[in-house]
């Protein structure tokens, strides 16, 4: 069996993008499952800041599906903005994709991770892999940023505001599309198990929390981790939720994936069973 981790932080955006919690969570990432799942430093790749291109962050995924093998356990963990663009393939019922933002993001079709890009990519895992994708970004349907809650005004959310012209079309999509929320999501099909910073239609916070900046998500992911090692991954995702609504956060992270391969052997190592 082998462990394999692929981490990517940005946090040097093109001003006035810039966020500041992204490195430190996947610097704390990276300790939790070096101390709790036992990953070497040889067996975590890292990725941030301006080596995170489009280009870098798909050959690195390409890698890492690649490399895998039944028995397996992997992780793909991203923190950085996120956003939604209106699809160039058929099917989506809103006509939007949700995106993930590598450093050279910038609305095109070359500088864009896509979900279907996501897809194409984890269809290659193979059964008998423990793989866990932990993506603490926006994929606001909205695209708009709402008032900081109380306590939180130096948040910021993980998104970039699209240019008027596409916001435009990204606003048509939306008032036409079937209302039903829709996530970044980890089809069934796939051998991969997600755990969503927020829905599709809301920001993840870049937080200040405890004098340091990091993501709400990842933060609060972690901490119920350490408090309670033995909770289902389900009750996980829960906790992580009552957390962010105590701290008034209004985000809401969501788990997807098949039932059958939501990281079982992997989560047991880090603290956390599915139901």
């Amino acid at each position: 069996m082998a462990n394999r981790a692929l981490l990517v932080g940005i946090n040097a955006y093109p001003s006035p993008n810039q966020l500041r919690g992204c490195i430190n969570d996947i610097e704390d990432v990276a300790a939790y499952i070096k101390a709790q799942s036992r990953f070497r430093d040889d067996e975590i790749e890292k990725i941030t800041d301006a080596k995170a291109t489009t280009a870098n962050i798909l050959a690195a995924l390409e890698r890492l599906v690649a490399a895998v093998k039944p028995g397996d356990r992997a992780l793909f963990h991203y923190s950085g903005h996120g956003a939604q663009m209106p699809t160039r393939s058929k099917g989506e019922i809103d006509g939007l994709d949700e995106v993930i933002c590598p450093v050279d993001f910038d609305w095109s079709d070359a500088h864009v991770i896509r979900d279907d890009d996501f897809n194409r990519i984890f269809s290659k895992v193979p059964e008998g892999v423990e793989f866990v994708w932990v993506s603490d970004s926006c994929h606001s349907g909205t695209l708009t940023k709402a008032p900081p809650p109380p306590g939180h005004e130096e948040d910021k959310p993980r998104m970039i505001e699209p240019p008027e012209a596409l916001a435009e079309e990204i606003d048509c999509a939306q008032k036409d599309a079937d209302l039903r929320v829709r996530q970044l999501t980890a089809p069934t099909k796939l051998n991969v198990a997600l755990i969503s910073g927020c829905t599709a239609r809301q920001t993840s916070a870049d937080a200040h929390i405890d004098g340091r900046w990091s993501g709400a998500a990842t933060y609060f992911l972690l901490r119920q981790l350490r408090a309670k090692p033995n909770q289902p991954l389900t009750d996980l995702v829960r906790s992580v939720n009552h957390s962010l609504r105590d701290a008034r956060y209004d985000q809401e992270p969501h788990l997807f994936g098949s039932h059958e391969i939501r990281g079982r052997a992997f989560l047991e190592e880090i603290g956390a069973v599915p139901a």
